[in-house]
């Protein structure tokens, strides 16, 4: 099958390596789609220029609850105007998930270049439930990058920011108020045309204001901050959902995490460095990238080698897939 590449599914993150996967598929009726809300008994999708309802056909139905997979908002789809069917589940290239109580994966988003990781300087602030939001990404192949908002609620933001940033030297640490008008300049590293985000992070950190700063517009319904000792804004997102922005890229929004629980696999990864964490935790400075800083723990105890296997593990890892296969493949 061969499909043009548009400037309209451009738009919307397609790009040569999903046209090169659609091109290896058995050939059938259905043009490519993206999710961009995801709803009980049925899918919004955007073709580059609409957006419709369209429902999942039966034999994908089959063929995914097979494969113990599941439709994700950011996932590509083929969509069959006769009957509004999605009738094929492109390869993914990144998937975030977690893990339910009840130990089934919950899947989140999907084809995501960048996780935009809230977490309030105020009382929601938690360096340890944010270090697992960072692993949760780093294991789905996703770029985490970490966002403190609540500026104005902070103890000792600069405090806080170092930190954070001891405890994720690799990872970039920005705050910010989610309310002001730098918001797109902030995060321009991030928003190139073509790239997806994410916004995760609890409920009333600020996410849909975040979304609202982003866009220009008051799309997103917020709630004023609660009187209450927890700080909290109130809940407002309820559904995950895609939206363009000016710049060219696509974000999405979600609803506040009660709780993240990794599997075995996400967990992984922070306990084969757990010797580097211990390590950087003694270095001079809380800031420290264990390069050449005077003082540093890490660079005096570990080898060069070791060093640069803990650095290779913070770098998202490009899955291998074969074109036209269901779910994730294997890291």
């Amino acid at each position: 099958m061969t499909v043009p590449l548009g400037d309209e599914l451009a738009r919307l993150g397609w790009n040569a390596a999903l046209k090169a996967a659609l091109e290896q598929l058995p050939p059938g009726p259905g043009r490519p789609v993206r999710i961009v809300e995801q709803h009980r008994s049925e899918y919004r999708v955007n073709d580059g220029e609409h957006e419709f309802s369209a429902r999942t056909h039966p034999a994908l139905h089959q063929a995914l609850t097979k494969a113990d997979d599941g439709i994700a908002v950011g996932d590509w789809a083929l969509y069959q105007d006769e009957g509004d069917w999605l009738t094929q589940l492109l390869p993914r290239r990144s998937l975030l998930e977690r893990t339910r109580e009840d130990g089934r994966r919950q899947r989140l988003v999907a084809n995501v270049d960048t996780a935009l990781l809230v977490m309030g300087l105020d009382g929601d602030f938690s360096p340890e439930r944010l270090m697992r939001y960072r692993l949760m990404a780093v294991a789905g192949d996703v770029t985490p990058v970490l966002l403190l908002t609540k500026l104005d609620r902070a103890q000792d933001a600069e405090a806080q920011r170092r930190e954070i940033a001891s405890l994720a030297p690799d990872t970039a640490v920005v705050t910010l108020d989610a309310r002001s008008p730098q918001v797109p300049e902030l995060l321009a590293p991030w928003l190139q045309p073509g790239q997806t985000l994410v916004l995760l992070g609890s409920s009333g950190v600020g996410k849909s204001t975040l979304m609202n700063s982003l866009l220009g517009t008051d799309t997103q319904r917020t709630g004023a901050t609660q009187d209450h000792q927890d700080d909290l804004g109130r809940h407002t997102t309820t559904a995950r959902f895609l939206r363009r922005l000016p710049g060219g890229a696509c974000l999405i929004d979600t609803p506040g995490l009660r709780e993240l629980k990794l599997s075995e696999e996400q967990a992984k990864v922070e306990d084969d460095f757990a010797d580097v964490r211990q390590l950087a935790a003694r270095c001079r400075f809380s800031d420290c990238q264990h390069q050449r800083e005077p003082g540093c723990a890490v660079v005096r105890e570990l080898s060069a080698q070791r060093i640069a296997a803990w650095r290779d593990s913070l770098v998202p890892r490009k899955p291998d897939r074969k074109p036209g296969t269901f779910g994730r493949g294997k890291p």
